[in-house]
């Protein structure tokens, strides 16, 4: 009776002291999968904020050949896998890209470089890197042949805006051995140089002394211009910018007062809500600094109004004005917005002065 007494007891026991183990192994668990998930989750949020959008710098132009070429790049990766590619074209638009490389995770600075083909002399390049974090692109820049040849072009700085609907003359001149008589094509890209360039007109021949002259006519839009010689590997000019000034006309109509005018004229093509002033023109005292020594005249607004709608294609101004100071005028219209045309001025008239009022 005692012996089985007793083995009860130890049973008890015994099955008390199990369960109290099963129950405090139990918290345990639980308390080390959260502390699992816990440091989990810290490790990512550590990771991701080491994560960083990497940085690429488009590198120069190497290796050319004929119209292929190795770009070369730097690429920091900001502590991911990245890939990266270049993208090339006739203007920054691009239109084409290399096949993307790999590179893995890092925080330093890589040297990266991919062979193109079909690069030609003022194609716009990049580089462009890209990871789980965002991307980075590289500075545009411009590929150029260094002229090691023969020739070279030099080409006629503009001396002034081409006015709207009028004809503009690029000239220049081919430098070194064979220039003479050979033959030239311009090419053009208008505003907002968007467009790759394409040629303009039909094929000219320089002269003996390798000069040329390409007549522009009709401008209606600011445009970017280069020359092209026709050879299997062309040779291209630098590009040069024209712009093209809105057409401004001004006339005069006597009141029957001295002095007092009205002064009427057109803006070509219609911009109306422009400011238009009328400019008087004045010899000024040569500044203190190199440019200003040789300024010796300018132009100063004497009176103002707003140029008006007209027609869809012209817009109109006009205005009563007394004249103090006689002299040279001429209406200079103010664009709001200025890209594919700039501001524009007349041809002067001659204004007399009003007589003075006697008290």
């Amino acid at each position: 009776m005692h012996s089985a007494s007793r083995e009860a007891d130890d049973d008890a026991d015994s099955t008390t002291t199990a369960t109290d183990m099963s129950a405090a192994k139990r918290p345990c668990g639980a308390l080390a999968v959260v502390a699992v998930l816990a440091w989990a989750g810290a490790f990512t949020a550590q990771a991701t904020a080491a994560t960083k959008a990497p940085k690429a710098t488009t590198g120069a132009a190497i290796a050319v050949r004929g119209t292929s070429a190795t770009l070369v790049g730097s690429v920091n990766p900001g502590g991911a896998p990245v890939s990266y590619y270049f993208q090339y074209g006739p203007t920054i638009a691009y239109g084409k890209q290399t096949v993307p490389g790999k590179l893995p995770a890092g925080s330093t600075k890589v040297r990266v470089g991919q062979a193109v083909v079909g690069i030609l002399t003022g194609y716009h390049y990049r580089l462009v890197a890209t990871n789980e974090a965002g991307s980075g692109v590289g500075k545009d820049r411009l590929f150029a042949v260094k002229v090691t040849g023969k020739n070279s072009f030099t080409i006629a700085k503009p001396s002034a805006p081409t006015v709207y609907g009028g004809t503009y003359v690029l000239s220049g001149t081919l430098l070194g051995a064979g220039a003479a008589n050979r033959a030239l094509v311009l090419q053009a890209s208008p505003y907002p140089f968007l467009e790759a360039f394409t040629t303009i007109g039909v094929a000219i021949h320089t002269d003996a002394a390798g000069r040329f002259s390409f007549p522009v006519t009709h401008m209606t839009r600011t445009t970017q211009f280069r020359v092209s010689t026709l050879d299997p590997r062309p040779l291209y000019s630098r590009i040069t910018t024209q712009q093209v000034a809105v057409k401004v006309t001004l006339k005069v109509r006597s009141s029957g007062h001295p002095g007092l005018v009205r002064l009427y004229g057109t803006v070509t093509p219609a911009k109306p809500g422009a400011h238009l002033e009328f400019q008087l023109f004045k010899t000024v005292r040569p500044g203190d600094t190199p440019k200003a020594e040789e300024r010796t005249s300018r132009f100063v607004s004497q009176f103002s109004t707003r140029v008006k709608r007209g027609t869809a294609t012209v817009s109109r101004f006009s205005a009563v004005v007394r004249v103090v100071r006689g002299g040279s005028y001429r209406a200079y219209a103010r664009l709001t917005t200025q890209g594919a045309l700039s501001n524009g001025w007349s041809r002067t008239v001659l204004l007399h002065a009003a007589p003075a009022r006697h008290r």
